[in-house]
C-alpha cells in the first residue's frame, strides 16, 4: 500500500510538470509575446547612433583648434557687423542710432584682428608709429619658421579667408547702396572699408607667404596680358 501510494505521487508530481491546466493553458498562449534585450546590446546601440551622428572630420578639426576664442572673436565682429548693416533698417530708421551700433562693432573688429586675432592664429603683428619729425613708419613682427610651425592650418585658413572676403562684401553692400540712393549709409561703408583694408594691407606685408603669393598672382596676370597683346 505504501508503494502505490508514493507511486501515484511520483505520478502527479510529473503530471503538473509536464502539463498545464485546461484553464490556465489559453490564457497564456493569448498573452503577447514580449522580448526583452540584454544591457550590453541596448548599449552598444546607443553608441553606434551617436557615433553616426558624429562627424569625424568636424571633431578632428575642433580639436585641432588651439586658440579658439581668438578665431570665434575673429568671426563674430565681422559677421555682426554686417548683419547689422543688411538688417539695421527693420528695426530702426533712425541714422544716428544705427551709425553709433555699425561703428562700435567695426571698432571692436579692427581691434581684435590688429590686436588679438593676428598674434594668436597666424603668428604677425604689425602697427603705425609717427616719428618727432612728423614721418610715418610702418612696422611688422613675425613669428621665425620653427614658430610658424606651431600655428594651425585651419586656423590660418579662418583668418585669410575672412580678411580677404570683408573688404569684397563691403564693396558690394557698397553698389547696392549706390542703387537704393542711400547716401548716408555710404559712411559707414567707407568706415568699414578703411578698416579692413588697412588689417589686410599690414597682415600682407607682415606676411612672407602672403607677398610672396601676390607677387606670383600679379606676375602671371602680367604674362597672360603681354600674351594677349602678342596674339
Amino acid at each position: 500500500m505504501n508503494q502505490s501510494m508514493r507511486s501515484n505521487q511520483i505520478d502527479k508530481s510529473d503530471a503538473t510538470d509536464t502539463f498545464l491546466p485546461p484553464l490556465v493553458s489559453p490564457l497564456l498562449l493569448s498573452s503577447p509575446l514580449v522580448v526583452r534585450f540584454p544591457p550590453e546590446k541596448k548599449a552598444k546601440k546607443r553608441t553606434l547612433s551617436r557615433q553616426k551622428l558624429r562627424d569625424p572630420r568636424r571633431t578632428e578639426e575642433m580639436a585641432n583648434f588651439s586658440h579658439p576664442c581668438a578665431a570665434v572673436s575673429h568671426v563674430f565682429f565681422k559677421t555682426a557687423a554686417v548683419l547689422t548693416y543688411i538688417l539695421c533698417e527693420w528695426f530702426s530708421d533712425n541714422f544716428v542710432v544705427n551709425f553709433v551700433v555699425l561703428a562700435t562693432l567695426l571698432a571692436c573688429d579692427f581691434w581684435t584682428v590688429k590686436n588679438v586675432s593676428g598674434r594668436f592664429l597666424v603668428g604677425l603683428r604689425w602697427w603705425h608709429e609717427v616719428n618727432e619729425d612728423g614721418s610715418s613708419q610702418w612696422k611688422f613682427e613675425s613669428l621665425d619658421e620653427e614658430g610658424q610651425k606651431t600655428i594651425d592650418t585651419f586656423e590660418k585658413r579662418i583668418f585669410w579667408w575672412s580678411t580677404y572676403a570683408v573688404p569684397v562684401i563691403w564693396v558690394l553692400l557698397g553698389l547696392v547702396t549706390l542703387l537704393r540712393l542711400h547716401w548716408t549709409y555710404l559712411i559707414i561703408v567707407l568706415l568699414a572699408l578703411v578698416l579692413a583694408c588697412s588689417n589686410l594691407v599690414g597682415y600682407v606685408k607682415a606676411s612672407r607667404d602672403q607677398t610672396k603669393q601676390i607677387s606670383d598672382m600679379l606676375g602671371t596676370a602680367k604674362a597672360f596680358s603681354v600674351i594677349k597683346n602678342l596674339v
